[in-house]
């Protein structure tokens, strides 16, 4: 697989996933949940390092 695409795909998907389930198993008519925003976060940032290290992997800086 190409690197890029590697790449890209570590970037979406911990994050799509994670958002998904929480939608999915979200009990109706309950406010904002502010544990799953962080964690989302958190998930989003830890995959965009990865996701941008796999991509750039190979590259002369």
């Amino acid at each position: 697989m190409d690197n890029k695409l590697l790449g890209n795909f570590i970037i979406a998907f911990p994050t799509a996933a994670y958002v998904t389930y929480t939608i999915v198993m979200k009990e109706p008519n309950t406010g904002i949940d502010w544990t799953s925003i962080i964690i989302g976060g958190l998930i989003g940032m830890v995959s965009y390092a990865i996701g941008k290290k796999v991509k750039s992997k190979g590259e002369v800086e």
